[in-house]
C-alpha cells in the first residue's frame, strides 16, 4: 500500500459562534476541505456572533487556552501552523501570546487576523485596547490579513471609506510591516469604484501583488474569516503566497455571490458550504 504524506496540522485559536458563520464555524470545514488537520483552541462560547444579533449569550474561556496548549505540548505534538482571530479581552491576547510560545518550533507559520473592527467602528465591546492587544500578538506573526479599517486602527491612519488610492493602501502597508511581519494582507481595498479586493506585499521580496472582484452591495458578515481561513491553510498545506491569494479570493467571492444570490441575511454568514466542492478542487489544481 502506497504511504501517504503526513497532514499539515494547523492550530486555530478563535471563538465559536454557535449561529452566524465565523470564526472557528468557518475555520474548521474550510482548513479540514484544504488537506489540513485542524486543532481548535475555543476562546470563548458564544450563541450568535456579535454583528447584526442582539441578546446573545458569552461564555468565557480564557481560562481553557493555556491548558490545551500545554497538554499538546507535553503531547510532543508539532504545528505547521498557528492562526487566530478574534479576541474577547486583552487578557486573552496574553493568553495565546503564551500559548504560542509553548506550540511554536522553528518552522511554525503563525498567522494572525485582527478581527476587531469593519466600515471604520469596532466590533460590539471592543475598542481602542483591543488594536494595542493585536500589535503586541502580530509581532509574533509571520503573516496578517487585516482588513482596511483594521490596519487604519492598527497603524493609527485615517480610515478612509469609498475608494482607496494605491499611495494609500501601500502607506498602510508599510506601517503595518513595522510591527515585524513578513506578509501582510489587507482585505476591503476599494482600488477603483465598484471594485473590491486585496492588497498584499511580501516583505522579504518586496514583491506586491493584488486580486481585485466586482463589489455588491452591502456588508457580508463572515467574509473576512472566510478567506483569511483559506488563506492561511493553503499557506500551511505549502502554497505559494500569491497563489494562496489567489485561490482564497477565488473561493470568498464565489462564496459571497451564492449567498446574494440565495438573498441569505447578511448577518448570516456566507453560503460558502454550496462553493466548497469548487474550492476542493482549486486545492487540487495547485497541489496534485
Amino acid at each position: 500500500m502506497e504511504k501517504l504524506p503526513k497532514l499539515p496540522r494547523m492550530a486555530a485559536v478563535h471563538d465559536l459562534s454557535g449561529m452566524g458563520k465565523c470564526s472557528l464555524t468557518v475555520a474548521l470545514p474550510i482548513v479540514s476541505a484544504t488537506g489540513v488537520e485542524c486543532c481548535c483552541i475555543p476562546t470563548a462560547l458564544l450563541s450568535t456572533h456579535t454583528g447584526g444579533f442582539t441578546d446573545w449569550t458569552f461564555t468565557d474561556l480564557s481560562g481553557d487556552i493555556v491548558p490545551i496548549a500545554e497538554h499538546w505540548h507535553s503531547l510532543g505534538l508539532r504545528f505547521d501552523a498557528i492562526y487566530s482571530g478574534y479576541l474577547a479581552s486583552e487578557a486573552q491576547g496574553k493568553l495565546l501570546e503564551r500559548a504560542i510560545e509553548l506550540l511554536k518550533n522553528d518552522e511554525t507559520l503563525v498567522i494572525v487576523d485582527p478581527a476587531m473592527a469593519d466600515n471604520g467602528k469596532y466590533y460590539a465591546n471592543l475598542g481602542d485596547w483591543m488594536a494595542e492587544c493585536f500589535r503586541r500578538l502580530i509581532k509574533k506573526a509571520n503573516i496578517i490579513t487585516p482588513n482596511i479599517t483594521e490596519a487604519c486602527l492598527l497603524t493609527g491612519m485615517e480610515y478612509r471609506p469609498g475608494t482607496h488610492s494605491m499611495a494609500y493602501v501601500t502607506e498602510l502597508i508599510d506601517r503595518l510591516s513595522e510591527l515585524g511581519p513578513d506578509f501582510v494582507a489587507v482585505t476591503g481595498v476599494s482600488a477603483e469604484p465598484g471594485k473590491v479586493g486585496i492588497v498584499a506585499r511580501d516583505n522579504k521580496s518586496g514583491r506586491l501583488c493584488s486580486v481585485m472582484n466586482e463589489a455588491l452591495d452591502g456588508t457580508f458578515h463572515g467574509a473576512g474569516d472566510v478567506f483569511a481561513s483559506a488563506f492561511a491553510a493553503l499557506l500551511t498545506r505549502g502554497a505559494a503566497l500569491e497563489d494562496a491569494l489567489n485561490a482564497a479570493e477565488e473561493f470568498v467571492t464565489a462564496a459571497i455571490e451564492r449567498t446574494a444570490k440565495r438573498n441569505t441575511p447578511r448577518h448570516y454568514g456566507l453560503d460558502f458550504e454550496g462553493v466548497l466542492p469548487k474550492y476542493i478542487e482549486i486545492c487540487r489544481g495547485l497541489f496534485e
